[in-house]
């Protein structure tokens, strides 16, 4: 119950989460394998799929590339965790916390990464019926259009349908916190993503 929840300990936990989330493994991984800054790479993100650019050979990209997706998966299911089981409002508001500190770390200046896997990990804790409808979006879009930027975004949108399609009548009752945070995160990877939707627009112009 919302009653129940007690908001002193709940700040806490989503402080630590914070904390969790800002952890940036991509930068870390390329650092210690490579000795250089991921930042200077590609599109500077610190995500997997630039830091798989830091890597030669398609064996070894794909191989940095679900390293770090896993790093960064698991510090936003550990976020989302530190909400605890009793009620939704706590795992939500972590999850929402560690996909902030990944974004917006403040070990690298407050410039992260994009915020997709992180936020996957945070939903296989909080729903994983999700994350898995949301992540078989991905591969579609991924595949069929051959970009991943396009995949992310499906993500988003089929995480925050299938989270109201799952259990309609919660949606906007009991699980109506997973609801929200599914649609922010929708509307926030689009926001992450927008250098890319740019660069595909421009690329597109006569």
């Amino acid at each position: 119950m919302l009653a129940a929840i007690d908001p002193y300990w709940t700040g806490l936990c989503a402080l630590a989460a914070f904390c969790l989330g800002a952890v940036p493994f991509a930068w870390l991984i390329v650092r210690i394998c490579k000795g250089v800054d991921v930042r200077t790479l590609g599109s500077g993100n610190v995500g997997a799929t630039n830091a798989s650019r830091a890597f030669e050979g398609k064996a070894a990209r794909l191989g940095a590339f679900v390293l770090v997706y896993v790093f960064d998966a698991g510090k936003g299911a550990l976020a989302a965790s530190l909400g605890g089981t009793d009620d939704l409002l706590p795992g939500v508001l972590c999850a929402a916390a560690g996909i902030l500190g990944h974004c917006f770390t403040p070990f690298l200046g407050g410039k992260g990464g994009k915020g997709v896997a992180t936020a996957t990990g945070a939903l296989l804790v909080l729903d994983w019926r999700v994350t898995m409808i949301g992540l078989g979006v991905f591969l579609v879009v991924r595949l069929v259009t051959g970009r991943v930027f396009f995949g992310s975004l499906a993500l988003g949108l089929g995480l925050a349908v299938s989270s109201v399609l799952l259990d309609a009548p919660q949606a906007l009752a009991g699980r109506l916190p997973l609801t929200v945070l599914t649609a922010v995160i929708a509307t926030f990877l689009f926001w992450t993503h927008r250098s890319n939707l740019q660069q595909f627009l421009a690329a597109r112009q006569p």
